[in-house]
């Protein structure tokens, strides 16, 4: 399956002054969102990865799929699907 077709799992809007920090399990994983970045949450469906665990963190959010040891995590950022990687930094996407 393609990763543009992977369901959306979360919507993310950093609506802070500082850099919010999602981080996906607990290899790392990390989506570095700046002040008025939206993200959509996407991963491999798997019967084992919902329901997700949403906690807080210092400077962000950690997210867990239920039973998947590795999700196939991606964002969607400004319409472009991206695999997030250790860390994906939007800012230098743009």
């Amino acid at each position: 399956m393609d990763p543009s077709q992977y369901p959306v799992l979360g919507i993310y809007r950093n609506d802070t002054e500082a850099d919010f920090h999602i981080y996906l399990e607990l290899i790392p994983e990390e989506v570095v969102l700046s002040p008025g970045h939206e993200i959509e949450l996407l991963a491999k469906p798997s019967p084992d990865l919902l329901p997700l665990t949403v906690c807080l963190d210092g400077d962000g959010l950690q997210i867990f799929a239920h039973k998947d040891f590795d999700p196939d995590w991606h964002v969607r950022f400004q319409g472009r699907v991206i695999k997030v990687g250790s860390p994906t930094v939007l800012s230098d996407l743009e």
